[in-house]
């Protein structure tokens, strides 16, 4: 899985977690992300089954809420992450 993190980084930089819906990708995010990049770190990523044209993956809710915590700790692993939820991503947020 592609994860990607735009924006400045560094030492007390604020860590934007962004997670879609349904029948979305991390595309969505576009706008925030250009609006957001000179002040957060945006992280971003199209959730497993979601992108176009490849095999819909069924995931429990356990197995999403891992993904987002390992993404979380690979991403922010001393800071806490902000979550930027949209449609389905509220749930799993």
């Amino acid at each position: 899985m592609k994860v990607h993190v735009e924006g400045p980084e560094g030492t007390g930089t604020d860590v934007l977690l962004m997670l879609h819906g349904w029948p979305d990708t991390q595309r969505l995010w576009d706008a925030q992300v250009a609006a957001f990049d000179t002040r957060l770190s945006c992280v971003r990523f199209t959730l497993p089954g979601f992108e176009p044209g490849t095999p819909r993956d069924p995931a429990s809710l356990d197995r999403i809420v891992e993904l987002l915590h390992q993404v979380s700790l690979r991403t922010s692993p001393d800071r806490p992450v902000t979550l930027l939820l949209h449609d389905w991503g509220c749930l799993f947020g």
